[in-house]
């Protein structure tokens, strides 16, 4: 991610940024990637296969071998090594669904003038129809970015006094899952809505813990919780709402954690004065043009939402440069 804008030339690359995003983007939509898959075509090939415009498939694809995403040799294409490990679906490192779901919040990001205005997101009216959000699809995507940072999170829990998990907005179950392979006695229960569900359901049983973890359709602000959990996980949750609806559902979840219980909160949290760190910072505007009242928090606002709620603050860790997982304790 660029860093601070420090001169000129740093500014002209994060003006032009939307050059190369569009471009990579626009392959995902459009599938180039799996037409070259088979083996390198020229861009009439491509463009036959995809279709599209002659003119137009040749253009991305000079400018995806530009990127390095593609190779060009003697007039034919070829994925690269990164298209092949990444922008291809199916893959067990694809990011392809995070990609198309990027594609959305691009259209969302293009209206940021209009969101700052009114305070208001962007309306769905002002979004590609065929980008529109789909529960499924936000499901797959959230996987998508949930793989590397569920084991990263899983690891820094402490499970081994575990045994009952509750996972809020679990999405598409992978940071249950990943609890559960490093707990073998932990039972988990992921609350959220249906539709986001079917995706989880998929990947518990993929994983083997169908019978250790539960897939619970619910509201966490107003439907029953369950009580008795020894950990309770809030991931990438709370930017989503409001401070007034987290600091609720921060004392609901006490209320829900056995005596000694924990509740793990991972999300982009901020300094103080809401600049650092960048990505945080980023990921707010992202908040403002994709939410009524979503925002990103310093750890010293939940840190008073835990205490008002009666959990002692433990510790704060960072597990990548943009996140953070802050634990507190029921006494």
């Amino acid at each position: 991610m660029q860093g601070k804008l420090d001169s000129f030339e740093a500014l002209d690359q994060c003006a032009a940024g939307f050059r190369q995003a569009q471009i990579v983007l626009a392959a995902v939509r459009l599938g180039v990637f799996e037409v070259l898959e088979p083996g390198a075509r020229t861009a009439d090939e491509v463009a036959a296969a995809l279709p599209a415009d002659p003119r137009g498939a040749r253009i991305l694809l000079d400018a995806l071998a530009a990127l390095g995403l593609l190779h060009k040799e003697r007039g034919r294409y070829r994925n690269s090594a990164l298209a092949t490990d990444h922008l291809l679906p199916g893959g067990s490192r694809s990011r392809v669904h995070q990609l198309l779901h990027n594609a959305r919040l691009y259209e969302r990001w293009g209206r940021l003038f209009d969101a700052v205005r009114s305070g208001a997101p962007v309306d769905d009216e002002g979004i590609d129809a065929r980008l529109r959000f789909e529960p499924r699809a936000f499901a797959r995507a959230m996987a998508d970015v949930a793989r590397d940072s569920a084991a990263l999170t899983a690891a820094a829990l402490e499970l081994s006094e575990v045994r009952r998990l509750l996972d809020v907005g679990g999405g598409p179950g992978l940071y249950a899952i990943e609890c559960a392979r490093r707990a073998p006695e932990l039972q988990a229960v992921i609350l959220d809505g249906p539709e986001t569900l079917e995706v989880a359901q998929r990947n518990i049983a993929a994983a083997g813990f169908s019978d250790r973890i539960t897939a619970r359709a619910g509201d966490a602000f107003t439907g029953p919780l369950g009580s008795g959990y020894d950990l309770i996980l809030l991931s990438n949750f709370i930017h989503i709402y409001s401070a007034e609806q987290n600091r609720a559902l921060v004392e609901r979840c006490g209320a829900a954690l056995a005596p000694g219980g924990r509740l793990a909160i991972k999300d982009f949290l901020l300094e103080p004065d809401r600049t650092v760190p960048l990505g945080a910072a980023l990921f707010a505007v992202n908040m403002l043009v994709s939410t009524e009242q979503g925002d990103c928090y310093s750890a010293q606002e939940v840190r008073e939402w835990c205490a008002g709620a009666g959990l002692r603050f433990e510790r704060q860790t960072e597990l990548t440069p943009h996140s953070s997982l802050l634990i507190a304790r029921k006494a």
